[in-house]
């Protein structure tokens, strides 16, 4: 059952980031719920307010300048799954919105909720990682950017100020001539491991990759050693070297066992999911939906 609590509704983000430094610890910001009000529900978050950040215009929709697509934190993952801009420059980010949860989650959840929540067992991070994507937080003072890789700290843990917003996400396609991929495994409507993938081909082999993987450690990550390890490699070579780099994988991420899984497992099948995610991704030959 719910506690009682007041619900504020600004019209921008400097009110929201007002209300948040006025309020501290008392107040959360309040965008789709998804997670949030599931906590509430059982006790574990407590807060006294309610900042909703529905109400603020500029959170919302996706817009492309020529260079970047703009993603607005309160836009729900349906819209973004949805969204002719994101299904043409960030296809896996399409994908990935398009398996959250269920249709309830994605109508109602948001990206901004979703990377503010920073639950491992996640989607969207892993392709946003493989576009070199950033957030974009604002207070009254002005905004700020991180790398995703900034931003998300750990399980639960992100870098957020207490008094600013998530405002956007800003991610850019990949470079000509990548392909991408976004490949995951579920259990009870939450991922078990999901990866990311983007590749270049060079006469049939790996002249550049970008590979992410989700869901197993405190954060999803980036495997830089893993794409220079194979640049160079044919298909088949590059999907060999990712089914043996397991060993490499759990001592970065030091998984564990939960219902989803065990830690054997999921190793296991994100070394065979990112070698299908390097064959789909120079597949598709840099083309997008």
């Amino acid at each position: 059952m719910l506690r009682p609590f007041r619900l504020l509704e600004p019209t921008t983000a400097a009110e929201a980031s007002t209300e948040l430094g006025r309020l501290g610890e008392q107040a959360r910001v309040y965008a789709g719920g998804a997670e949030l009000v599931l906590l509430m529900r059982h006790g574990i978050l407590q807060a006294d307010y309610l900042v909703n950040v529905k109400g603020i215009p500029s959170l919302h929709g996706v817009t492309w300048d020529g260079t970047m697509a703009r993603v607005g934190a309160a836009t729900t993952h349906s819209q973004v799954e949805q969204d002719p801009v994101v299904r043409r420059y960030l296809p896996t980010l399409a994908l990935a919105a398009g398996t959250i949860g269920n249709v309830r989650v994605r109508s109602h959840g948001t990206i901004g909720g979703n990377l503010c929540f920073a639950d491992p067992h996640s989607d969207p991070a892993a392709p946003l990682l493989v576009h070199d994507a950033r957030v974009v937080l604002a207070n009254t003072t002005g905004e700020r950017r991180l790398t995703l890789d900034e931003f998300i700290v750990g399980t639960f843990e992100t870098a957020i100020e207490p008094d600013e917003i998530l405002t956007a996400v800003e991610a850019g396609p990949l470079p000509p001539g990548f392909g991408e991929a976004f490949l995951r495994i579920e259990r009870y409507h939450r991922p078990t491991v999901n990866v990311a993938s983007g590749v270049r081909l060079s006469d049939g082999r790996i002249a550049e990759a970008r590979l992410a993987v989700g869901c197993i450690g405190a954060r999803t990550v980036r495997l830089p050693d893993l794409e220079k390890r194979v640049i160079g490699l044919a298909l088949d070579e590059a999907a060999r070297v990712a089914r043996e780099y397991g060993a490499t994988l759990a001592e970065l991420l030091e998984p564990v066992d939960d219902l989803l899984g065990t830690a054997e497992y999921k190793i296991h099948i994100a070394c065979v999911l990112l070698g299908r995610a390097i064959a789909k991704a120079a597949q598709t030959n840099g083309a997008s939906e």
